[in-house]
């Protein structure tokens, strides 16, 4: 996803001028790579985005204006305008050793910042009735009791007249962000096999050219890939967990926009959190031997984030012992709904990977309207392992739905 990065905005007439000043002062501070590394992060340290800007590369400036690099700021934290002041203060960055490959010079930078998934998720857990996740993140940022993750970055560099300018190469981190965008997408629709080489697709991109900030996303893009591969190693015990989770109160009904639905309770009752509840709502005509499967559709009530949210939604897994409400539209064709039964059942579920600490049980969050809560991860949180027939539980036949488009 991108995100802007920049704390502020200041007109670009303001800008132009302060990278005027900025280039003035760069004339003696790139002459060495490590000189040029080290000037950068202080400039990154005290927002000073000009100068940050004319030490890009001159094919990088062409690339992007000053305006929308303060929204892909290399090296910085992956955070919103709102975060990116404090966050950035929170980060420790240390230059290190050179090394020459070509006309390039590569710098490595030992980076210690907060584990952004973990902390989130640690965050979204210790929230309280008389608290916000926003105001416990600001606090454990100044008090820097935050979970912190280490690793190596690589600042490349290339030499334009006297100085050491940034490679960046914004393209490719262009088309990284949208590989990753997919990855993410296959992850949630349970296809670990697909997910996983999008994964390695996207290491190997990364590793196709030497560019400033490649080392630090393959360090976060590795993580989430582990994460991948131990789900689809838990697919097995997944499956035998689906009993443990009950459904209550299920039942089909006819919103105000004459859209249908499928409401109910799921209740997690086993002894494992859970990050992922996958539903199939699968339509059958005929009885006993006669009886045939027809049409099904796929809805993902629970999806919780593998990656970093920037506190824009809560980061809840379904824990034991919790009872959640949830609330989807169907999608199937008017003709199916009207003339086959439809059935309920959770067929996949994801175990939780985080070893952040986990939320207490809450309580039965309101169902979404048909309307609103869509045929995906958006809807609210819930599932079932086997439920009734919503045809069966339903009190009042809903007026026939109007067509709907086939997905």
């Amino acid at each position: 996803m991108t995100m802007t990065k920049a704390a502020y905005r200041p007109k670009l007439r303001a800008l132009v001028a302060a990278a005027v000043v900025g280039a003035i002062a760069l004339g003696c501070a790139g002459k060495t790579p490590e000189r040029a590394a080290d000037n950068y992060l202080n400039n990154l340290k005290m927002f000073n985005y000009p100068a940050l800007y004319q030490m890009l590369s001159h094919s990088d400036q062409v690339d992007r204006t000053i305006e929308d690099f303060l929204k892909q700021i290399p090296l910085a934290p992956d955070v919103t305008a709102e975060w990116f002041k404090s966050v950035t203060h929170a980060v420790d960055y240390q230059v290190g050793q050179v090394r020459m490959e070509g006309d390039k010079a590569i710098v490595t930078i030992k980076v210690t910042r907060p584990d952004l998934a973990l902390w989130e998720r640690s965050v979204d857990a210790a929230e309280t009735p008389g608290s916000t996740a926003e105001s416990i993140a600001q606090h454990q940022l100044n008090n820097a009791e935050f979970p912190k993750v280490t690793y190596d970055d690589d600042m490349v560099l290339i030499k334009q007249g006297d100085d050491w300018r940034l490679v960046v190469d914004f393209p490719a981190k262009d088309n990284i962000a949208k590989m990753h965008k997919d990855a993410i997408d296959l992850y949630h629709k349970h296809d670990y096999d697909k997910a996983a080489q999008a994964y390695q697709n996207i290491l190997a991109e990364l590793d196709k050219e030497q560019a400033t900030g490649n080392a630090g996303l393959k360090f976060t893009y590795q993580h989430e890939m582990a994460d991948v591969l131990n789900a689809q190693k838990q697919i097995a015990d997944a499956q035998a967990y689906i009993p443990k989770i009950t459904l209550s109160d299920v039942d089909m009904k006819m919103a105000a926009s004459r859209v249908p639905g499928i409401f109910g309770k799921m209740t997690n009752g086993g002894d494992k959190a859970i990050d992922e509840v996958q539903f199939t709502v699968t339509y059958s005509e005929g009885k006993g031997k006669r009886k045939k499967d027809v049409y099904s559709e796929v809805h993902v009530p629970i999806a919780t984030p593998l990656e970093f949210t920037d506190f824009k939604r809560p980061v809840l897994p379904f824990v034991p012992g919790e009872t959640r409400t949830f609330g989807f539209r169907l999608t199937a064709p008017a003709d199916v709904q009207q003339n086959a039964t439809p059935d309920l059942n959770i067929t996949s579920i994801v175990f939780t990977q985080s070893a952040a600490p986990l939320p207490k049980p809450a309580s039965p969050t309101p169902a979404a309207s048909p309307a609103a809560a869509g045929a995906t991860a958006a809807a609210a949180a819930g599932s079932p392992g086997a439920a009734p027939s919503p045809a069966a539980v339903e009190q009042t036949p809903a007026p026939p739905p109007p067509p709907l488009p086939k997905p």
